[in-house]
């Protein structure tokens, strides 16, 4: 019982006997007082609502709910370590600028909203200058010495599944990386469509424009990979004929043996899937050799709503260019990305010069579902929960207006969590992006 309610039926008894007793000028004479009323005895606290619960009786503290220690949570202190990888330098650095800066102002925001349950949040991150290797260092030392409790945004597609061996040896769970295939890995859940999805979005825009003969080009990865797969799976949807399919060496600017097949091949329409530097070369030399076909490409490898790839390209080559989007561009007229646009022209941190807000835009999204989920946990952070929680999502999605509904659900597939991206083209012109198609799923 609160200690408001054994007050009032302190008082309540209190009264009843002055009652019964009445004064000296009123006595009768003879009636014979009423029994005292006693007060009911307390509930037992095990049977309490939680409302009134004694306060010192309460659940509080960071990760109340967590049975034992678990990695990367100081309940001592309150904390809980966070990781993240990303190509703050080297090839990919104008996006990986925008991705970190994205992932700290989330996590600053919540922390100086208070935290999550007596809870705030430390970020530990390092940049792998999209190597391979290096990603794979980062993941190891960030588990076995920083010790986080788990990973949020990382990029580098190619790059990513090299880490998955350490993260299901920890049990870390890697959530919103930018942006790898789907491969039914317990700890890992995409936030964002994925290349291959983002790809035949783009065979659909191209049919839509009335395109007969397509081609892809791609990295000599599973980034590449995933383009071809897109290819081969969407053009016979629309009768189109794939021409061909080339590929380039990851991280090299030799691109020349693919534009020059594709041109060969007359194709109407190209598909790459490419870092931004050779997606900046193909455009040029598209155009340089007169060839005009359509070029799409997922949004990672065009940096859909920046300038990582149409900043690399000449004007007039970058002109017309097609990027998916997984994310709302940064200039869209609605609440939530406006609320992030203010918080990203007040930014100072790591990466506040990138000329790619798109993806700081992108991370920020992802990481506000992050904490929304890591909220549903109710102070339990073990790992069960978080992949029982996460799972759960398909039947009441977590809804973050710039991307598509997170509507996780079990294995197999189920760590898909969003469906469907649109299309934005570039124009060289104001040098801006506009949306020319909603975010759809691929035609079937």
């Amino acid at each position: 019982m609160s200690k408001l309610l054994k007050i009032l039926a302190l008082l309540f008894a209190v009264a009843l006997v002055a009652a019964a007793c009445g004064n000296d000028d009123d006595d009768d004479g003879g009636a014979a007082p009423a029994p005292a009323a006693t007060e009911a005895p307390a509930p037992a606290e095990e049977d309490m609502p939680e409302e009134d619960m004694p306060e010192e009786d309460m659940a509080t503290g960071c990760a109340y709910a967590t049975e034992g220690d678990m990695r990367g949570v100081d309940k001592e202190n309150g904390v809980i370590k966070i990781g993240s990888s990303q190509p703050f330098t080297g090839r990919a650095a104008v996006a990986g600028e925008g991705l970190i800066a994205g992932v700290i102002m989330a996590m600053t925001e919540v922390n100086e909203r208070g935290g999550i349950d007596g809870c705030t949040f430390e970020l530990v991150w390092e940049d792998d200058r999209l190597e391979v290797e290096q990603m794979v260092t980062n993941v190891r030392k960030m588990i076995e010495q920083d010790n986080v409790w788990g990973f949020v945004g990382t990029a580098g597609s190619a790059a990513i599944p090299s880490t998955y061996p350490d993260i299901e040896a920890a049990g870390t769970p890697l959530w919103g990386p930018v942006s790898p295939a789907d491969n039914d890995v317990q700890e890992v859940y995409l936030t964002n469509p994925t290349r291959t999805e983002q790809g035949r979005i783009c065979i659909d825009h191209f049919a839509d424009l009335g395109a007969v003969k397509v081609a892809a080009i791609g990295q000599d990865n599973e980034l590449g990979e995933e383009a071809f797969a897109a290819i081969d799976t969407q053009a016979p949807v629309h009768g189109m004929e794939v021409v061909a399919k080339e590929e380039v060496e990851t991280g090299s600017d030799a691109v020349s043996p693919a534009v020059l097949a594709v041109i060969d091949s007359g194709a109407d329409a190209v598909l790459t899937a490419l870092d931004g530097t050779q997606n900046g070369l193909v455009l040029d030399q598209f155009h340089e050799a007169g060839f005009d076909p359509w070029v799409c490409s997922d949004q990672g490898s065009a940096g859909t709503g920046g300038q990582t790839t149409v900043g690399l390209a000449n004007p007039e080559a970058a002109d017309g260019y097609f990027g998916a989007l997984q994310t709302a561009l940064p200039d869209a007229d609605n609440e939530f990305v406006q609320h992030w646009a203010a918080m990203w022209e007040a930014y100072d941190g790591p990466g506040a010069g990138s000329l790619a807000p798109n993806f700081s835009l992108q991370t920020y999204s992802l990481s506000v579902a992050f904490y929304e989920l890591f909220d549903r946990l109710d102070g339990d952070y073990s790992y069960e929960n978080f992949h029982a929680t996460a799972e759960m999502l398909i039947n009441d999605p977590i809804i973050v207006p710039s991307i598509a509904p997170v509507a996780c659900g079990p294995l197999p597939g189920g760590h898909s969590c969003v469906f469907g991206a649109g299309i934005a083209e570039y124009d060289a012109d104001t040098q801006t992006w506009t949306q020319v198609r909603g975010f759809l799923s691929p035609a079937t």
